[in-house]
């Protein structure tokens, strides 16, 4: 029988997995006042590259809303569906998003997303506000990892 999950339990193993990895990841949290279920600050030199994960376990008409919502602040963007979604949702988003399938407790990139070097703008929201504010701000627990991230680009930037 297959198993479903929903779409927190797979934001959680999405993050699990992030953060295993080393990256500076933040969960549920909002970024100028829209609400993304996984956010990834990954380091790269002159500013971090922002990686934005939607999941969804359903293919609703909105989705492809809140894909191009999240265009103004993201270098690259990811819908997370369980593989059985794969076939609809290929045909259904722009050739500019990224897909990942979930399955069997793991994650594949089946479609890379665009490089839309937006994430320059949460750079720059990030470096007008202090450590505090930005994690307040994004209504995210900031992880270590965002903390180290937000500390080294501060001190470089300066």
């Amino acid at each position: 029988m297959l198993k479903t999950f929903s779409e927190a339990s797979i934001v959680d193993l999405l993050y699990k997995k992030l953060t295993s990895v080393g990256l500076a990841v933040c969960k549920n949290c909002k970024v100028l006042g829209y609400e993304i279920d996984v956010l990834v600050f990954e380091n790269d030199g002159s500013r971090p590259i922002i990686h934005v994960f939607e999941v969804k376990t359903r293919v609703k008409p909105r989705l492809i809303r809140q894909l191009y919502r999240r265009i103004p602040f993201s270098d690259y963007i990811y819908v997370v569906v369980p593989y059985n979604l794969l076939t609809s949702i290929y045909r259904k988003i722009d050739r500019m998003f990224g897909i990942v399938v979930y399955y069997n407790d793991d994650f594949y990139v089946v479609k890379p997303s665009e490089f839309l070097n937006n994430g320059r703008n949460v750079y720059k929201l990030m470096m007008k506000t202090s450590e505090l504010s930005f994690c307040n701000m994004m209504q995210a627990n900031c992880a270590d990892s965002i903390n180290s991230l937000y500390s080294h680009y501060r001190t470089i930037s300066h």
